[in-house]
C-alpha cells in the first residue's frame, strides 16, 4: 500500500481521504522500514558526532545521544575511544558528587511522601479537554451564511440519509460538538501550515458519552460543489452539498446515537467538516 491514515495508520491503495476505518481527513505516504543488518567485516554504522560504530541504525549513539548515524561499506575500524574507560576514582569528581546528592536528596523526599511524614503535589499530565485551536478563516459565518445554522442543518441531513439507510438518527451532544471543533480547527490549521493537526491523546481528554468515537473528517473545495459558499441560497442548501460530498464518497454511516459536528470555512473558501459519533 502506497498510502495511510494518519490517525489510525490503515492502509490504503489511494490518496483519496477520509479514512473507511476512522474518518481521519488525511492520509499520508506509506514508509516501509528496512533495518541494515551488520555483514561481518562489510557494513557499520557510524556516529557523525562522536565517530562511535553501530551494528544498526538504531539511533540515538550509544555514546554521546546523537541521531545522525551514517551508513559505511567496508572492514570495521577500531574507535580509539572504545579503549578510554571509566575509573573508580573519576566517578568521585566534584560534579558527580553533587548529582548523586541531588538524586538521593530526591529519593529521600519520595520516600518521606510515601511512608506519610509529608505530603507533595499530584504530579501527572494535562487535566481537561484541549482548548480548541484558533484556526484561519472563519468559524462564524462566511458568505451572508451562518455556518451555526450549517451545523444544525447538516445533523438534520445527515439524519435524514441515516434512516434512508435504516441507520438510527443521532442527537446533538455538547462535548462531542466540543470535540468536533478541536478536531476541525487543528485540522484546519494544520493545512494552513500553522499548526500540527489534532493530537490523538489530547482529543482522548474530552468526556464524551462512548469510549471508542467515530470521527468523520473531511474537507470541500468550491471546485467539488461547483459554487464558492456565497452563491448558495441558504444554510441548508450548503449543508445539503456538505453531507452530498461525503456520501458521494461511498462512505458508510458509524453506528450511535449521538453526534457533534463542527464546520470551518477557510480563507479560500474549502469548508473543513468534521463529525463525532458515540
Amino acid at each position: 500500500m502506497e498510502w495511510r491514515c494518519e490517525w489510525c495508520e490503515k492502509p490504503h491503495e489511494e490518496n483519496d481521504p477520509p479514512c473507511d476505518n476512522c474518518g481521519h481527513g488525511s492520509f499520508e505516504k506509506a514508509v516501509t522500514q528496512v533495518n541494515h543488518e551488520v555483514v561481518p567485516g562489510g557494513t557499520v554504522w557510524i556516529c557523525q558526532d562522536c565517530g562511535r560504530s553501530h551494528q544498526r541504525n538504531s539511533p540515538p549513539c550509544k555514546r554521546c545521544g546523537s541521531a545522525d548515524l551514517q551508513l559505511r561499506e567496508g572492514p570495521p575500524e577500531t574507535d580509539p575511544l572504545d579503549e578510554i574507560g571509566t575509573r573508580w576514582l573519576d566517578v568521585l569528581e566534584p560534579k558527580y558528587v553533587a548529582g548523586y546528592a541531588v538524586v538521593a536528596l530526591l529519593l529521600g523526599v519520595l520516600l518521606l511522601s510515601a511512608v506519610g511524614v509529608i505530603s507533595l503535589p499530584t504530579l501527572g499530565g494535562p487535566d481537561g479537554p484541549p482548548p480548541v485551536p484558533e484556526a484561519p478563516g472563519s468559524a462564524d459565518s462566511v458568505g451572508g451564511l451562518s455556518l451555526t445554522a450549517v451545523e444544525d442543518a447538516y445533523v438534520a441531513e445527515l439524519n435524514e440519509r441515516r434512516e434512508a439507510e435504516s441507520v438510527s438518527a443521532l442527537g446533538r451532544n455538547a462535548t462531542s460538538d466540543e470535540a468536533a471543533a478541536y478536531y476541525n480547527k487543528a485540522t484546519v490549521t494544520d493545512a494552513a501550515g500553522e499548526g500540527d493537526g489534532p493530537d490523538r491523546e489530547a482529543f482522548g481528554r474530552f468526556e464524551l458519552p462512548c469510549d471508542q468515537p467515530s470521527v468523520v473528517s473531511y474537507r470541500v473545495a468550491p471546485e467539488r460543489t461547483g459554487q464558492p459558499i456565497g452563491d448558495f441560497e441558504n444554510e441548508t442548501a450548503l449543508a445539503t452539498a456538505l453531507v452530498d460530498s461525503y456520501v458521494e464518497r461511498g462512505n458508510a454511516f458509524s453506528d450511535g446515537d449521538t453526534v457533534g459536528v463542527d464546520v470551518h470555512a477557510a480563507p479560500d473558501d474549502t469548508v473543513f467538516v468534521t463529525y463525532v459519533v458515540c
